[in-house]
């Protein structure tokens, strides 16, 4: 039997000997591609490659990918091949082989390696794609009835993402028999029965597809193939589905223990759920991406509450997901070393998730339950938008998962309506992954494919001669700037430093005896370098000699904010632990910000040791030594990785001997004592999982120095007393506020309660029961709860309907005794009844609600349909 390991093993070893470059998994966050959430395909990190925008080191290349993908994700479970993480096998081809030699890789390692019967292979084409007919019937000898034309939303393969290479495509399938068929004498690929499961899709990129969707031939054709590998092993094992194939057989087994629920009949999609997700969901965090509520965070917080809603079907209502990482990771660490450094923090991540979730998920499902039953009550099919919305927003129960219950029940969800409700937080969410044009990246892409690479100098240069090789307005290229104009220029080398890596780039200036053009921003497009700004005097032409030099005091200020980050990483993970991973950077020259994963937030003593530990570094002057190294030869001596970032076989090294080493790109001190001492001014959360600590160097210290000094003073002089005697002063005022703040504390609720036997007595008494209502201005919700607990205390049979108006909004408070709900009372439905009256919703429990609303001025006709409401109920 071929084992998932196997199979990779032998996958990459067919191809290693046919001369292709064996590349290792890019990380689930795709690298500098914002149209892209999740890296979904073998060929995402080759997108450049095919595109013609980049020097090829090779022409061939064989990958394992691992992907992420969750159109499909309510199949996940359903059915007996769905998976939203899963890895791809591929190899391809950058303008060296084409059709014939990709079809012949693909069948000889069908046949040949692994073993398929030739009688039982089917293959499909796109439906005018003759030249892959003959290829496969004349030259590999299958049998013409044995190939499916099919049309282009079978066989016509798109980019991945908005833009990118693509064409016709060719797929392999096998015929499992009859006994996984439909019955009918037509079945064959392309019906939707498990007869014919497509194992392998050989895409031949002819065109790259722009941003407006046009297709454009590629300057070079190419082959991207795509083989998913536990399709491969289900298919290899002779199994029924992903979940029975080796790997994932024994993840389920361990979830079969501890439900004590065996994997079959009603437990079947439960645990494969469960086993999928945390799958998913390890792998994920691994690389960086964590739950949170918008963008790719929030897809994962879905997968992780769709897997908790399963864990809950079959008995399990403690956190339990994170239990899985530990043999996820020992399963698969042997291919992905990766997760090994990162399993405590994925744990810890996990974990709480669940733990924050499973505190709600138990009111949500009552109340949808509730809400369900109502509805089938009254012959109603659609549970509304705003009952959704109130599911979501009070309960943090997601539309997905009210979806896909109502649909178990045979019920719809108007998301029309809920989609109002949540349209600025989904734009924020799209905001978070579309990222922003500054308004030249499509000349970027345009100019540097006739452009060239240009050679950067700056790690040693403050300034050099150059030759323009391009310009360009934003609109077009152009042979010529003048003295106001603004644009881009591109040189064959330059000192500059062009954004890249988290560092900003430089400013500076390009001059010849023609002009002066003023740099306002430097950035790096692959390997091309382009000056941003205006032409200040006179003008340029392309082939002018000129002279390029960069702003020696901002680089000074950059490139100690960069160093400093390789301090501070070090420092964090001897006082943190080795979990601890850079997630993401930004410096500039007035401050640095560093992100980094963690689980949990730092003490003020935690952070207080990293600060000294990097200020002891600075001040001991130590030597930064740089070298340009062998990518494995770097790794192997200890070198550190920038998170997601992708490296070329020869790596810049950046050593502070004895403390900290990292392959870096960037421009940094040669002396640590350069920069001068370290700040840290704020330690946060961007989102689970990491933290992010932003500090300052130099320039920035001074200015926090005089902000501060400048604060100090003007208190002194507002509260009339020394520096040495404001915290005091502060002090004593503080103690004061309190007391006063306590006094008027005491004032409010004497006369809430001595308005009581007002209210007492304007109530209405309904078969026995005090309906209390009242309305209020500017009080808050715990002195109306307070106050409902006197009354409540004083009448044992009693409601109390009380309402506020708090800052321009409605607020509603509603509670009963014990008694009260005996004979009919019911908080939660009263109030999800009247609530709409404010403009808001709510719930809660028969004996205590509340809701919130955008009108006020609702509030008198809420209490007053509350109060018949009640009586209705009482009688």
């Amino acid at each position: 039997m071929h084992t998932v390991r196997d199979l990779r093993t032998s996958f990459l070893q067919f191809f290693r000997d046919r001369d292709h470059r064996i590349v290792p998994s890019s990380p689930l966050l795709p690298k500098d591609d914002p149209t892209l959430l999740f890296t979904t395909a073998g060929m995402v990190q080759f997108k450049p490659m095919f595109a013609g925008t980049v020097d090829l080191e090779y022409t061939r290349a064989a990958s394992v990918q691992k992907c992420l993908r969750t159109s499909d994700l309510e199949n996940v479970g359903r059915t007996k091949r769905h998976l939203t993480f899963f890895e791809m096998l591929g190899n391809f081809s950058f303008g060296d082989y084409f059709k014939k030699e990709a079809i012949e890789f693909a069948w000889d390692y069908s046949t040949k390696v692994i073993g398929f019967p030739v009688k039982d292979i089917w293959v499909s084409i796109y439906e005018d794609d003759n030249e892959a007919f003959d290829l496969w019937n004349k030259s590999i000898g299958v049998p013409a009835e044995k190939i499916v034309r099919l049309g282009k939303a079978d066989n016509f393969w798109g980019p991945a993402g908005d833009t990118g290479a693509c064409g016709p495509c060719s797929e392999l399938y096998l015929d499992r028999g009859p006994d996984y068929g439909c019955g009918s004498p037509d079945c064959k690929p392309g019906c939707e029965c498990e007869r014919f499961l497509e194992y392998w899709n050989l895409v031949f990129n002819q065109f790259n597809q722009d941003i407006s969707g046009r297709l454009n031939p590629l300057p070079r054709t190419g082959i991207d193939t795509g083989m998913g590998l536990e399709r491969l092993a289900t298919l290899i094992q002779n199994v029924d589905s992903v979940f029975d194939t080796d790997e994932l057989k024994g993840l389920v087994q361990m979830v079969s223990q501890h439900t004590g629920r065996a994997f079959e009949g009603a437990s079947l999609v439960p645990i494969s759920v469960i086993v999928e997700h945390a799958r998913a969901l390890t792998f994920a965090m691994s690389d960086g991406i964590y739950p949170s509520n918008d963008g790719r965070g929030y897809v994962l917080r879905r997968i992780l509450r769709r897997a908790l809603r399963f864990t809950r079907q079959i008995g399990v209502t403690e956190p339990y997901l994170y239990t899985l990482v530990d043999p996820i990771v020992a399963t698969m660490s042997e291919f992905y070393p990766e997760l090994k450094d990162s399993a405590p923090n994925v744990k810890k991540v996990i974990e709480s998730e669940e733990q924050r979730f499973l505190e709600t998920i138990e009111n949500g499902l009552d109340r949808l339950d509730e809400t369900m039953k109502a509805l089938k009550k009254k012959g109603g099919r659609e549970i509304s938008g705003k009952d959704a919305f109130v599911l979501y927003d009070t309960f943090g129960f997601p539309l997905e998962m009210t979806v896909e219950i109502a649909e178990e029940q045979g019920l719809g969800v108007n998301t029309g309506d809920f989609e109002k409700e949540m349209q600025e937080q989904r734009e924020r969410g799209k905001q978070s992954w579309k990222g922003g044009d500054s308004g030249y990246e499509k000349a970027f892409e345009e100019t540097v494919k006739t452009s060239g690479d240009t050679e950067f100098t700056g790690y040693t240069d403050c300034e050099n001669e150059s030759v323009v090789v391009t310009l360009h307005d934003g609109t077009a290229m152009k042979d010529a700037l003048k003295q106001g104009e603004s644009g881009f220029i591109v040189l064959n080398r330059t000192p500059l430093y062009g954004e890249s890596g988290g560092q900003v780039g430089d400013t500076g200036e390009i001059v010849s005896p023609k002009g002066r053009f003023a740099v306002h921003e430097t950035k790096k497009y692959n390997k091309t370098i382009f000056h941003v700004g205006v032409v200040e005097e006179g003008s340029f032409s392309k082939g002018d000699i000129v002279t390029a030099r960069y702003n020696v005091v901002r680089r000074n200020l950059t490139r100690a904010n960069h160093s400093v980050t390789h301090l501070l990483q070090a420092a964090l993970r001897s006082v943190l632990g080795d979990h601890v991973k850079q997630a993401g950077s930004f410096v500039e020259p007035d401050r640095m910000r560093f992100d980094f994963s963690h689980f949990k937030a730092m003490s003020e003593d935690e952070i207080a040791r990293v600060e000294d530990i990097v200020n002891e570094k600075i001040w001991e002057n130590i030597p930064v030594e740089t070298a340009m190294m062998p990518l494995d030869a770097a790794v192997k001596s200890g070198a550190m990785a920038e998170f997601g970032e992708k490296y070329e076989d020869v790596v810049r090294v950046v050593k502070v001997p004895g403390f900290s080493m990292e392959l870096c790109g960037g421009t940094h001190v040669d002396n640590t004592g350069k920069i001068g001492v370290f700040k840290i001014t704020r330690e946060a959360s961007p989102g689970a999982g990491v933290r992010r600590i932003e500090g300052l160097t130099l320039k920035g210290v001074l200015r926090r120095y005089n902000d501060y000094s400048g604060m100090v003073s003007a208190l002194s002089q507002k509260l009339n007393i020394n520096e040495a005697g404001l915290v005091k002063r502060v002090e004593d005022l503080q103690e004061r506020t309190r007391t006063l703040e306590k006094e008027l504390e005491k004032q409010k609720k004497e006369n809430l309660s001595g308005n009581m036997q007002d209210m007492l007595g304007r109530a209405r008494d309904v078969n026995g029961v005090k309906i209390v209502a009242e309305a209020f201005n500017g009080t808050d919700v715990d002195d109306l709860r307070a106050l409902s607990d006197s009354v409540r205390s004083k009448e044992q049979v009693s409601v109390v309907l009380f309402g506020s108006q708090i800052q321009g909004k409605a607020m509603l408070m509603f509670a009963a005794t014990g008694k009260a709900v005996e004979k009919g009372i019911d908080c939660g439905r009263l109030i999800k009844e009247v609530a709409p009256l404010v403009g808001g919703g709510g719930g809660g429990r028969k004996d205590m609600a509340q809701a919130g609303g955008k009108d006020p001025a609702g509030l008198e006709r809420a209490l007053e349909a509350a109060v018949e409401k009640a009586s209705e109920m009482l009688k």
